[in-house]
């Protein structure tokens, strides 16, 4: 019966997309749904030789001590275990094996095997204690500067110790490192379900165990700290790094998969269920954590998900100002303002409206309306500046919080307020955003933004919210580099601290960049995905892009936030390298590499007509060149065929045909369905080519653009 559910649950969404978003990006998704499994071969394929290149010689090697608890497990299993610490790249570790009193004698008899072996220790506990005890005595045994966490049946990467080792050569003063991690099938032969992971990231951890494997520990910290605690078994290791982020966060992540976490039928890896007391001492672990630093706060338990979700308490009555920016939109505007005066709960809060010059008879229809509804009404007649505007009406504001809300946002549910609040109250809290969906539908419009290779986009925008997105990441409240200013609360003393609103942005990114702001201030920008409020997204002024000169000066817009903050450009630390750089559904990355082909006529005649717009936003001229980014007929308005035409000194041509990409991006900014696949991208391999130095240009529809050079060597 559930088979069936999923199977028309399935069926539905196919069906809604192919209603809404036509045949080619229907097929698109199909096919992206039954290759799926797939993807992680080819990723490994593709990136994983990168991990075997030659090692650097380090400069600082501490010894790590490999800490594996042992109880009762297949003796294969066990020496395959204990192998992939011999077969490290890195030489400066010992293995410390601490056997919890097996009832199986093959235990035993596997462990003998490596008595007397260099550099391993063995202790065989004389009464079972269970794994805390178990891996304490492992640590006790310890002599490295640093501890590694390993179970008895799981795999290290064989460069595992070494990427840690170089991530503290790094930064010499990280007490505690982790990695990403994979699955792999009980006789370990398949790999799957890989975990890329963000940078640390303090409120995605209070929603889930995300560091798991590898987890690489300061030895001096553990001893510190006792240890790991009696009585939190299933959740020992999670409770330990609860404890570890209220000592330090000197907190380093390795974005590359060095666990291989064995999917046995009695293991976690395969599924939660199968240690049922796991959800009891997560929970304990959670509560004590919030016991301990002295936070006020309940969990709520997501069933679906297996998980459970810190809803933080409001301490005081602090009062908290919404700022909405508002111009000749009084029906939505009207919608907005009743909806929050109907449904909101939490009672100390005024509502501020800045209007930047409405048309007189809308000025008096908001007047009338401000003074019903109890709001304060700025009008100021100006040029439209959303940061200004909201600039303005902080500093109207009496509210110790401020929280800024598009006029297009209709408010629902009545603790939306103060969850926010309670969050915003948190002092390594930056901006706390919310889950938008548009209206009269279930699809995601808001859970975050990403700073990907192409700029910041939404995370699952357009996603059905039913779905389990990315590890829960639309179920639970995760951190990200940047939320949206449609709905955004911050505390106004960290408001004040980063200078508010940049002017300077006067229409697009200027939340991103405050965002970015807050980031760099030490502060973590999270989204509370309890907070469910619908989004009529753009009703207010039309999308950025639909014409040429919005769509330009979007991108201006965009090259100065990156130019105020370079270090976010391709990058995220809330995000994963792993993953593609150009899409929302954080997906594998995943290279085609395509043929080099001679053009049949001697040569084609390169001229610029004028109908290409586009944009090149990745291009790397390394033994793989790849060319990635948008490109349409800006007179037609549709996407064709691209190809990448190489020009020789001896004006040999040679062309690369390039993938379409699925962009709702330049879909949604032009405002033209057949545009959903106006991405592209090129990869060949430089070396196919005769050596001589090429000129690399876009052509589309006969209309050529030079967009760079390469030379082969």
């Amino acid at each position: 019966m559930g088979q069936i559910k999923r199977v028309l649950s399935f069926s539905k969404r196919m069906m809604r997309c192919l209603g809404k978003e036509g045949w080619h990006v229907f097929c698109y998704k199909l096919n992206h749904r039954l290759h799926k499994k797939n993807e992680y071969d080819m990723w490994m394929l593709q990136n994983e030789q990168q991990y075997k290149e030659p090692e650097q010689e380090l400069e600082y090697k501490p010894l790590i001590s490999v800490v594996v608890p042992v109880y009762n497990v297949e003796p294969q299993m066990l020496t395959a275990c204990i192998q992939s610490v011999q077969n490290q790249t890195y030489d400066n570790w010992e293995l410390c094996l601490v056997d919890d009193c097996s009832t199986d004698a093959r235990v035993r008899e596997t462990l003998r095997q490596f008595e007397g072996v260099e550099r391993i220790k063995i202790k065989y506990r004389s009464e079972n204690g269970h794994i805390s005890r178990t891996t304490n005595d492992g640590i006790a045994m310890a002599e490295g500067e640093f501890v590694a966490l390993l179970d008895c049946d799981d795999l290290y990467a064989e460069n595992a110790l070494y990427e840690i080792a170089k991530k503290l050569n790094e930064d010499h003063t990280l007490d505690f490192i982790y990695s990403d991690e994979d699955k792999l099938s009980e006789d370990g032969t398949k790999r799957r379900n890989p975990f890329f992971k963000p940078d640390w990231s303090p409120d995605t951890f209070m929603s889930l165990m995300y560091t798991c494997h590898l987890a690489v520990y300061r030895k001096s910290l553990l001893d510190e700290m006792g240890g790991l605690r009696v009585g939190l078994e299933g959740s020992q290791d999670y409770d330990l790094v609860l404890r570890v982020m209220e000592k330090t966060n000197r907190i380093g992540h390795v974005p590359k998969i060095l666990y291989h976490w064995r999917e046995r039928e009695e293991s976690t890896a395969n599924d939660i269920s199968a240690k049922p007391y796991i959800i009891e001492t997560t929970k304990k672990a959670k509560l004590e954590a919030l016991e301990r630093r002295g936070v006020k706060g309940h969990l709520e338990y997501i069933k679906d998900i297996v998980m459970f979700r810190v809803v933080y308490e409001v301490v005081g009555n602090p009062k908290v100002s919404i700022i909405i920016p508002s111009k000749d939109n009084y029906d939505i505007l009207k919608q907005c303002l009743t909806s929050i005066r109907k449904e909101t709960k939490y009672q100390n809060y005024e509502i501020i409206v800045v209007d930047n010059g409405s048309a007189e008879e809308t000025h008096a229809k908001y007047t009338q309306m401000c003074k019903e509804l109890d709001c304060k009404y700025h009008y100021a007649p100006m040029e439209f500046n959303f940061s200004k505007m909201c600039n303005i009406g902080a500093h109207l504001a009496d509210g110790q919080f401020l929280l800024f809300l598009n006029d297009d946002i209709r408010v629902e549910g009545a603790e939306w307020l103060e969850r926010m609040l309670g969050h915003a109250q948190q002092p390594h809290t930056g901006a706390v955003g919310c889950k938008l969906i548009y209206p009269n539908t279930n699809l995601i419009q808001h859970v975050g933004v990403v700073s990907f290779m192409v700029g910041p986009g939404h995370a699952f925008q357009r996603i059905n919210d039913d779905l389990n997105c990315y590890w829960g990441r639309n179920k639970l409240e995760y951190n990200y580099s940047a939320v949206t200013g449609a709905c955004l609360m911050i505390d106004r003393n960290k408001y004040d601290q980063v200078g508010g609103f940049s002017e300077q942005l006067p229409v697009a990114y200027n939340d991103i960049d405050l965002c970015f702001n807050l980031v760099e201030a030490g502060y973590y920008n999270v989204v509370r995905t309890d907070v469910r409020l619908y989004h009529y997204e753009s009703v207010s002024r039309g999308y950025d892009a639909v014409s040429p000169e919005k769509a330009a000066r979007q991108q201006r817009e965009m090259k100065k936030l990156y130019d105020r903050h370079p270090e976010f450009k391709g990058y995220d630390p809330c995000y994963n390298p792993n993953l593609i750089g150009n899409s929302d559904n954080f997906s594998l990355r995943l290279l085609k590499v395509k043929e080099i082909e001679t053009p049949e006529e001697t040569q084609q005649v390169l001229v610029e007509k004028g109908s290409l717009q586009y944009k090149v936003e990745e291009f790397t001229d390394e033994a793989v060149v790849k060319i990635s980014g948008w490109a349409l007929n800006r007179k037609t308005l549709r996407a064709g065929t691209l190809n990448i035409v190489l020009t020789g000194q001896d004006k040999q041509q040679y062309i690369v045909k390039s993938e379409r990409l699925y962009r709702p991006d330049v879909r949604d900014a032009f405002g033209k369905r057949r545009l959903a696949f106006a991405g592209f991208e090129a990869a060949f391999i430089k070396q196919n080519l005769p050596k001589q130095h090429y000129e690399v240009s876009l052509v589309l529809d006969g209309d050529a653009r030079m967009v760079g050079s390469i030379v082969v060597a």
